[in-house]
């Protein structure tokens, strides 16, 4: 129950929104004092999804075991070249670092923590002045808590800074998140973006939408651009389609794994174009993935700003 105890103080029950969360003795549960609904704790690790979720049942959290590498596992996979570049999340995440540790404590809320924990707390310099929270929904994640984009379970303004790196395309309603992100983060808090334009379906039935840049920019209107870009441009995205092509031949899953591997073993060196591709605005309009890093404000960017800001090769106008 250690994770619990070390943020109950900025929870809210996703039941009722109210700050009324405590442990029972008799079920080790977390129990809402004013709605009286019930959460599991999975291996120290609160479950704080509603009862009346339709996507994500609480009991099957109860058993998520906290993830454990498989060495033999990740060096296999080592030997395959990944299929695309990221010319942003180090370097930007680094800046953002050196913001957070400006201030004389940080708290940064991670959505989708997946498996980014080992890396993210180097990168964004995690110690006793910058605390990260990683949540998810993903029962195999290594989090502190489970809970869904939809209904963060945290008090409104509470976090210095919030990253969200390729989830927004798996949920349901991405503006709703994207909402909930700027509730619980504080007036002139940090948000990195990361989200995929020209990528194939990469996770099965949870994948759901895509994002040009302009769309990035307009998802996130509340906050004021410090700056955005490419993460990965047509190079990767021309390398996801090959493999994309290749396996939409096969049908079982060992030989499309086999097939992936062989693509990317032949084909991954086009995705460094990218490098010399980073700077041209053509290389927008066909982006693997984009990011946008930027503080919230009061109030909204107009759509028209969002609009003139578009950094494209296309010239079209409609006035």
């Amino acid at each position: 129950m250690n994770n619990f105890e070390s943020i109950k103080t900025i929870l809210i029950c996703p039941s009722c929104q109210q700050s009324t969360l405590r442990v029972t003795a008799a079920t080790n549960e977390i129990v809402c004092d004013s709605c009286g609904t019930h959460y599991p704790v999975s291996f120290g690790r609160p479950v704080l999804l509603s009862p009346n979720n339709d996507a994500f049942c609480q009991d099957d959290y109860r058993n998520a075991k906290i993830p454990v590498i498989n060495k033999r596992s990740y060096n296999w996979k080592k030997i395959i070249p990944k299929p695309s570049v990221n010319l942003a999340s180090h370097r930007v995440l680094s800046g953002m670092s050196e913001l957070l540790k400006q201030k004389p404590s940080a708290i940064v809320l991670v959505v989708g923590g997946g498996s980014q924990r080992q890396w993210l707390d180097v990168r964004l310099g995690a110690d006793d002045s910058v605390k990260i929270i990683y949540s998810d929904i993903d029962a195999s994640a290594d989090v502190d808590l489970f809970c869904d984009g939809h209904n963060l379970p945290f008090v409104d303004g509470v976090f210095d800074a919030v990253v969200t790196t390729a989830v927004l395309e798996h949920v349901l309603y991405p503006e709703h998140v994207a909402a909930e992100i700027m509730r619980v983060l504080k007036s002139g808090g940090l948000l990195y973006s990361e989200l995929p334009f020209m990528q194939q379906v990469h996770e099965g039935a949870y994948d759901f939408t895509r994002y040009t840049l302009s769309g990035h920019r307009r998802l996130f209107n509340n906050v004021s651009e410090i700056e955005s870009g490419l993460v990965a441009g047509p190079g990767t995205a021309l390398v996801w389609a090959i493999e994309n092509f290749a396996t939409a031949f096969v049908v079982s899953s060992t030989k499309r794994k086999i097939t992936k591997a062989i693509i990317r073993l032949f084909f991954f060196w086009i995705k460094y174009f990218d490098l010399l591709l980073k700077n041209k605005p053509g290389a927008m309009d066909g982006a693997s993935c984009t990011y946008l890093l930027g503080r919230k404000i009061d109030g909204q960017i107009p759509d028209t700003e969002i609009i003139a800001q578009y950094v494209g090769s296309q010239k079209l106008r409609h006035t």
